[in-house]
């Protein structure tokens, strides 16, 4: 009888201590993408950014691009994987461009790592669906004082594209 109450014991302290430690989620891979400042950069991050999360899973954490930063070196360190580039660049692994708003640039992680292979393909997708129209009446409203993730979203839903 004494041997059932002491493993009873022993079975709530480790259960207890089982319970009161704390808990180590697996999350998913990150992109990083880099965005500068501006309204249209802004706007284009939330459209790409909540368009991959949704359809892919793949969450994205901003990386701010400077006004006397070059976005390519950032992409050639890998600092970022994905990151919008001003419009009289050349690049070569371009995987969305609208007509006269800022390419974005792919680096080595998403185009090579197993992980992100979905990706490319739903920013491609996204990049047929836009167009400069849309963008440039979205960007309207974030210069009016809208939040640019709010209007990409309420877009993107509006459209059923989410």
């Amino acid at each position: 009888m004494a041997l059932r109450q002491i493993t009873f014991l022993v079975g709530i302290v480790l259960l207890a201590l089982l319970v009161s430690t704390p808990a180590q989620a697996c999350f998913g891979p990150k992109l990083f993408v880099g965005a500068g400042s501006t309204t249209q950069q802004e706007l284009l991050y939330a459209l790409v950014t909540l368009y991959v999360q949704e359809k892919t899973g793949v969450e994205s954490t901003r990386v701010d691009v400077g006004v006397s930063q070059n976005p390519l070196d950032l992409l050639s360190a890998e600092k970022v994987d994905l990151v919008f580039v001003p419009v009289n660049e050349s690049v070569n692994k371009t995987v969305f461009q609208l007509p006269d708003l800022p390419p974005l640039v792919a680096g080595p992680r998403p185009v090579n790592d197993l992980q992100f292979t979905t990706v490319l393909p739903a920013v491609a997708k996204l990049n047929r669906l836009l167009t400069s129209a849309d963008v440039e009446l979205l960007a309207s409203q974030v210069e009016a004082g809208k939040s640019a993730l709010s209007v990409a979203r309420k877009f993107l839903m509006e459209k059923r594209w989410i």
